[in-house]
């Protein structure tokens, strides 16, 4: 299970538009919020400027070391 703060990547999902657009980027969940299909998640990617989060699904995103840059 995913939670904030945690470190993720996107995966390479064809079924979701961001996934698509922001496959193998890596960045941290900034917020968690339900919804009607399970729980989205907020992420600060790193390409992304401070601030600007993208909204994924759990299935969306792998954790990954906070170590791997």
């Amino acid at each position: 299970m995913i939670r904030e703060g945690d470190r993720v990547r996107v995966g390479p999902h064809e079924v979701s538009p961001p996934t698509q657009k922001y496959a193998s980027q890596k960045g941290y969940v900034t917020m968690t919020s339900p919804a009607n299909f399970g729980v989205q998640l907020f992420v600060q990617l790193d390409t992304n400027p401070e601030g600007i989060d993208t909204a994924f699904e759990e299935d969306d995103l792998e954790e990954i070391s906070p170590l791997e840059g």
